[in-house]
């Protein structure tokens, strides 16, 4: 686990005395050759990241504006933002700005916080946008806010568990303005009060007196700026551990390494379950395209499942001949529905898409195929191919193919048929009819 900088944050009342530069070009009286970050006009600094590429910048302010300098001798201007109110105090207030992403596009924005000598604050934010550049929020600035709120007044929107992205701990904050950081077994590692501000919430530890800023973003997540570090609200605590490896849930077969057997894995019986029965079949995977670029991987695959005449007994009148296939992710077991509910993706029609959080983290992954029975080929009695095409992010690893065995009888057969609709996304141990142990799994991303 991370072991947090905790950094005691000062009030606004108690630094009053920060000198700011109206100066954008450099003193006209300095010497030849001065470093002019070394003149005191400096007031913030940070990195600024756009498309990717990222720029070291250091920061100048005035009544009217903040400006952006290259982290170099010469003062070179990258950018800036024009204040939409003059702020008559600056050189005697306490002045912050992050180039932190507000609104979760991966790209940096601006927010100024600027602490008057009256005790109230100024919020001002900044959103980046291709085409404008930094576009002014006012619904998410303020002006002369009196700068400590009461608990009471909007404790409401915080109450609740948050994950610390990519770590394994969380916060869970009180109705009571309490708070504790608790490991995946739920143990309490730090604890105390807090307070809600203008801009977010600041923890006060017991026992060390240590404070710790978390700032609200657009997207309604925290920003700890200290440690560089980013909470999510979730809704439970989710461990360490993958569901598979948690559950004994072992990936038992392998992609392109021929066929595996799957006892009971076909059902079969004609007009409403007369002379149900279930036997063996056989399945592969086969992968005919793996393509990443963009930050997406492609997954271009066939599952086949091979039924042997000896598995599918007489029948005197039509019959149907049943197998279950879907896929799940391993980091949290979630069943890939294919429910019609969960909508089309860009891609086109009947595109399934799904959101998997772990660690912080999510992936989305979109996925459709498409089915081809074929019967008496060679030595089988019926093949099923079903093609799959799935698109997910590079880094994202968890994709399980599962070949499942069927129930030993009609009812339950037929009410596996619904359970897309019933339990939509459920976790694979959660889901009714399906025996976890007795299916086949197949890992797609390795």
């Amino acid at each position: 686990m991370m072991k947090i900088r905790w950094k005691q944050i000062v009030s606004f009342a108690l630094a009053p005395a920060l000198c700011l530069s109206l100066s954008a070009c450099g003193d006209s009286g300095d010497a030849a050759g001065e470093d002019w970050r070394t003149t005191g006009v400096v007031v913030g600094s940070g990195t600024i990241t756009h498309d990717g590429d990222s720029v070291d910048v250091l920061v100048t302010a005035d009544p009217n504006s903040a400006a952006f300098y290259w982290d170099q001798e010469e003062q070179v201007l990258f950018d800036s933002v024009a204040f939409p109110e003059t702020i008559e105090d600056i050189r005697s207030s306490a002045f912050q700005i992050s180039f932190d992403d507000q609104n979760g596009d991966g790209e940096s924005d601006v927010l100024v916080e600027i602490g008057h000598e009256d005790m109230s604050n100024t919020t001002m934010l900044w959103l980046w946008d291709p085409q404008e550049r930094y576009v002014y929020q006012p619904e998410y600035s303020s002006f002369h806010v009196p700068g400590v709120a009461g608990p009471e007044e909007s404790i409401d929107s915080y109450v609740g568990l948050w994950e610390y992205q990519g770590e394994n701990f969380w916060l869970r904050i009180r109705e009571d303005s309490t708070w504790e950081f608790v490991n995946d077994q739920e143990e309490v590692i730090e604890s105390g009060t807090l307070w809600v501000e203008e801009s977010g919430i600041t923890l006060h530890f017991d026992g060390s007196g240590d404070t710790l800023q978390l700032i609200r973003t657009v997207s309604g997540d925290l920003i700890d700026s200290v440690n560089g570090g980013t909470l999510l609200p979730v809704e439970g605590i989710q461990s360490s551990e993958p569901y598979f490896s948690q559950n004994g849930l072992a990936i038992n077969a392998a992609v392109e390494m021929g066929t595996f057997l799957l006892e009971n894995g076909v059902c079969s019986y004609s007009g409403l379950g007369d002379g149900y029965n279930t036997d063996d079949c056989y399945w592969e995977i086969t992968k005919h395209g793996d393509y990443t670029h963009d930050g997406i991987r492609e997954l271009h695959f066939d599952t086949i499942c091979y039924i042997p005449e000896s598995s599918i007994p007489y029948f005197d009148q039509q019959y149907t001949t049943v197998t279950s296939s879907e896929l799940y992710d391993f980091y949290t077991g979630m069943w890939l529905t294919t429910a019609t509910a969960y909508g089309n993706s860009q891609r086109g029609e009947n595109y399934y898409l799904h959101t998997v959080s772990w660690q912080g983290n999510s992936y989305l992954i979109e996925f459709t195929y498409s089915t081809d029975w074929q019967y008496n080929v060679g030595d089988w009695a019926q093949v099923l191919t079903k093609s799959y095409s799935v698109y997910l992010p590079e880094d994202y690893d968890g994709l399980v193919f599962a070949a499942e065995a069927q129930p030993d009888n009609y009812k339950d057969s037929a009410k596996r048929m619904q359970l897309d609709s019933i339990s939509p996304e459920a976790a694979l141990m959660d889901i009714d009819t399906v025996n976890p142990y007795s299916a086949l799994y197949f890992s797609l991303c390795c």
